[in-house]
């Protein structure tokens, strides 16, 4: 049994891709499925989340992104709006565990087709600023759900990506 997984993630059915426009989330997982089979060469999968506090609410981003290095990659996004989360703490922990429950979604589906290849986290946490006390505890979420996971300045997915999105 995983600790503290939701199954909210399940309620996100829609992403967009900036090539493709609006998909369905099994439509995305297969479009990952078709890329990593049809291609040869490594390939890195990163599923990052961030959120952006407002007056109407919290905005978050989560963000699937598909990589073959050294030949680009592309992503996939859902952004949505929840009541306003006034704590940094609970943010960053709701951040969090839809990052770790859409990418157990993604490894899940994978497996089922044959393919294992590792997932990793992307937390908008970093050493300097407010976040570097929630470090440990995330790390360890993460490596609870058997998920490598990276934090700022390596955490591109989530500070640079999903963060385009929650503006």
């Amino acid at each position: 049994m995983r600790v503290g997984l939701t199954s909210a993630s399940t309620l996100f059915d829609c992403f967009h891709s900036p090539t493709r426009g609006q998909l369905a989330k099994e439509d995305v997982f297969s479009l990952i499925e078709q890329t990593i089979t049809s291609m040869h060469g490594p390939f890195e999968i990163i599923v990052g989340a961030d959120s952006q506090l407002k007056s109407r609410g919290t905005f978050f981003a989560l963000v699937i992104t598909v990589i073959r290095p050294g030949h680009g990659g592309t992503f996939f996004y859902h952004k949505f709006q929840e009541r306003r989360y006034s704590s940094l703490q609970q943010r960053i922990f709701q951040e969090a565990m839809y990052a770790v429950g859409l990418a157990t979604e993604v490894r899940q589906y994978l497996r089922d087709h044959q393919i294992d290849i590792p997932i990793r986290l992307h937390f908008d946490i970093g050493k300097n600023g407010p976040t570097r006390k929630f470090i440990q505890s995330l790390l360890s979420l993460a490596e609870t759900n058997h998920f490598r996971a990276e934090i700022k300045p390596n955490s591109f997915c989530a500070s640079t990506i999903a963060d385009k999105f929650t503006k």
